[in-house]
Formats: structure tokens, sequence, C-alpha cells
């Protein structure tokens, strides 16, 4: 068994948790425990795609590559689209990004576990869905609509400024994002042409949320019933011409009460077919793109993945909205 792992520089907001981190691997694959490994540091979004390609096409066949993601959920995009092809490689988050939605699908306290490198070195292997998006693979989620188009303008700016600024302001960054989006009429109330399971239900929508697993955005919780091994993904369509009822809707939906407002509506599915005459403004695991037409697909037991032992996917549907009949 190998183990290859991928470190995002700019998910250290210290340079004690850096140090720490080094000296974890240091400690695990010292001497004493003379098992192959290799580090990759990226240098910006999507570099580290090819470099786990290349580690991949390496590596025999035949042996087992743990791939680790040492950062936040961007990091782990990189490494799932560049591993997706090669049925020997497994993979897992070190949680040190802003937001560790993965590492969230676990439980809220299951960040502590997924940062001892030793016992993530010789944890079980399971099988998880994942989304195809395109040409993209997901773990998470794919948002197109207004949360595109807000994940789109705030990426923009924060990846042209610094580590320091990104990490004191991100919130706020993001919050200016999504009040740009909110003004844009069309955006608010585009139509989308979209077969899902072979059944038409093309509409005027706000926001399509494909999801994977429950967890977005650091602390979120908009699809509750979302769960990463069981064979669907978790669609919620929002419809509303009017900012103002966004915002007071919103809150809700992060919330995972999104039942609570008739402007949602929940479908489960394994293929969604959308285009419309407007771009696609989406984003798929935190990275953003646009696209005249896309097709969201289910591949079952895509990937393996390995967590600490004892740990399992949490289950989150305590958080859905409980005064509905």
């Amino acid at each position: 068994m190998r183990h290859f792992f991928v470190i995002n520089p700019h998910s250290f907001r210290t340079l004690k948790s850096w140090k720490r981190i080094m000296m974890d691997l240091e400690s695990c694959f010292s001497v004493g425990h003379r098992m192959e490994y290799k580090i990759y540091t990226s240098r910006h979004s999507r570099d580290a795609i090819a470099a786990v390609d290349r580690y991949l096409r390496s590596v025999p066949s035949d042996e087992t590559v743990r791939v680790y993601a040492v950062g936040g959920d961007g990091i782990l995009f990189d490494c799932l689209n560049g591993m997706v092809d090669f049925p020997n490689a497994e993979l897992t988050s070190v949680p040190y990004g802003s937001a560790n939605d993965f590492v969230r699908a676990f439980g809220e306290d299951a960040k502590h576990a997924f940062r001892d490198i030793k016992q993530l070195s010789t944890a079980p292997s399971r099988s998880m869905d994942i989304i195809k998006c395109g040409t993209n693979y997901g773990l998470l989620e794919v948002n197109i609509g207004l949360v595109g188009k807000t994940v789109i303008d705030a990426n923009v700016f924060l990846r042209s400024r610094s580590s320091r600024l990104i990490s004191q302001y991100t919130s706020q960054i993001y919050s200016i994002a999504a009040f740009k989006s909110l003004s844009n009429k069309e955006l608010l109330n585009q139509y989308y042409s979209v077969l899902m399971d072979g059944v038409d239900v093309s509409g005027n929508y706000t926001n399509i949320h494909a999801a994977n697993v429950a967890c977005d955005g650091g602390s979120y919780v908009p699809s509750p019933y979302s769960k990463p091994d069981d064979g669907f993904l978790d669609a919620i369509f929002m419809h509303s011409d009017s900012s103002l009822k966004v915002i007071q809707v919103i809150g809700d939906r992060n919330e995972g009460k999104f039942e609570k407002h008739s402007v949602f509506e929940y479908k489960k599915f394994k293929k969604m077919d959308i285009k419309s005459e407007l771009p696609l403004c989406m984003q798929i695991d935190g990275e953003s793109l646009y696209a005249r037409e896309i097709s969201l697909e289910l591949i079952p037991d895509g990937i393996k993945y390995f967590a600490p032992t004892g740990v399992e996917f949490a289950d989150f549907s305590d958080h859905a909205y409980k005064g509905k009949t």
C-alpha cells in the first residue's frame, strides 16, 4: 500500500498548524513504520488533478494507493477528479479548510478524528456514491442558479487576494456576492429545461440544488435527507422571482427546514439533464463553472473512501422541518 498526501498550503492559517501536519506525517511514516508515502503541495485550484493522475499512473494497478486531501473541500475535489478512473485508489480528507463539508457529513465533531494520520493510514475503506457533472465529479453537491452565481462571484474575488484576507473576510465576501446575485432578476426567474429520470420538470427556478451529502458552507445543512451511500441524489428546486422572498426563506433553507415554505420542491433522482437559453451558473463542491447544458448523474459506489474506525455517515434528518403533515 502507498500513501499520497496532497496538501493545499493556503488552508493553513498559522505556521503552527502547518508544522503539526508535517510532524504527524514524520511520526506516522518513520523508520519504524516503513510504508511508502509521498507529498505533493498544490499550487493553485485544479493543479492537483493532474498530479494525482500522474502519481497513480506510476503505481502498479494491483497496488492500493491511499490519497489524502489535506486542506478543505477544494483540494478534496481535485483529488477526486484525479483518481476517479483508478479502481486501486482510495480517498480521504484531512480537514484544515474553512468548510470541510465532507468531514461534517460524518458528524459535527468528526474533524479531530480525521486529523489523526496514524489512525487514518490503517482505517477500513468503504464505497461511496459520487456525482458526475458533465466532465467533473463531486462528492458533495451541485448548485445551479442563485447559489452557483454567488460562488462564482465570490471565487473570482477570493482567488485574486491573499490567504490572510480570505481567512478574515470570507463570510462577508460571500454575503456581498449573494446580494449581487439577488439583484439579478433574470437569474432569480431563469427558465430551465429539466428532464429528471425521464420526467419533464422544466420551469422557472431561482436555484436547483442537487445534493449527495447534507452539509454545505461549513455550518449549513440544506439537504437533511441526503446520504452519500443510499443510491440517490436529492434535488431541492427553489422558485421565486422576489429577492425579498428569497431573503425571508433562505435562513430556513440553510438550516434544512425548506419544507416550511412552498417555494421549495424536493425530489430524489439518479439522473437529471438541464439546459437553458441563458448560461447555467454552477458550482460543484465549491468549484465554479458556466455551461449551456449539463447532465448530473449519480455514480453509485463511485469511489472508495476511508474514515477512522467507528466513524460513519451521520443522520441529519432531525434538522428537517417538524411541522409538515
